[in-house]
Formats: C-alpha cells, sequence, structure tokens
C-alpha cells in the first residue's frame, strides 16, 4: 500500500496531470471535507486533454475501495470481478488512509493472510 496523493475537487485538469507527473502516479483520489468522493486516472486526462475543466467534472464517482484491516485477497476478488486495478484504501472512519494498486496486489500474490495495512 502507498501513501495517497489526494486532491480537492476544484483543482483544474492541467494541476492534476502535473501531480500524477511529479509523483509518477496513475490516478488521484478526489476529497471534499476528508472524504473520498471520487478518483480520477491518468486515461480520464487523457480524454479531457486540453480541456478546461476541474477534477469533479470527469472523476469516477463511483469508487470501489477496500478497509484496512482487509485482506489483500479481498482485492484479488474485486480485479477478478470488476476488472478495478487501483483501490483507495479506508480507515474505520472513511478516510482515506492509502492506495492498493496492481502491484502491491502482485506482491502479495501467495500469502492469503496478507493485510494491506
Amino acid at each position: 500500500m502507498k501513501k495517497p496523493v489526494v486532491v480537492e475537487k476544484d483543482l483544474s485538469l492541467f494541476d492534476a496531470a502535473r501531480l500524477m507527473n511529479k509523483y509518477s502516479i496513475n490516478s488521484l483520489p478526489v476529497i471534499n471535507d476528508g472524504k473520498i468522493v471520487g478518483l480520477v486516472t491518468h486515461h480520464d486526462l487523457v480524454r479531457h486533454f486540453g480541456e478546461q475543466k476541474k477534477v469533479s467534472e470527469i472523476m469516477n464517482r463511483q469508487v470501489v475501495s477496500l478497509k484496512e484491516d482487509d485482506k489483500v485477497q479481498s482485492a484479488i476478488e474485486l480485479v477478478r470481478e470488476k476488472g478495478i486495478g487501483i483501490f483507495p484504501v479506508l480507515n474505520s472512519s472513511g478516510k482515506i488512509v492509502g492506495i492498493l494498486d496492481s502491484k502491491d496486489i502482485l506482491k502479495a500474490w501467495d500469502n492469503e493472510d496478507y493485510l494491506i495495512d
């Protein structure tokens, strides 16, 4: 699990692209009042290249997340069922504490008891 780089919903697409480039990441969780409200990916930015919009206008609002005490097996099942490759990880209060991606899942493939945190 990686430390999340999060953005507020009013961030411009240009600034979102700069952050993804700076941190070598492919997605940004979008937060409002500390809670996740969406996810914007590099694919979203490419589709809207050159447009003067905010991340809230293009973000995916149906975010599939994991709890920090879930097992990686839960993420593997979601990858198989829904084809999702990145998951915000939330604490018991619903605040984002990390990002789990396909690389993290592959690292833990052999250990069924591996917890996300």
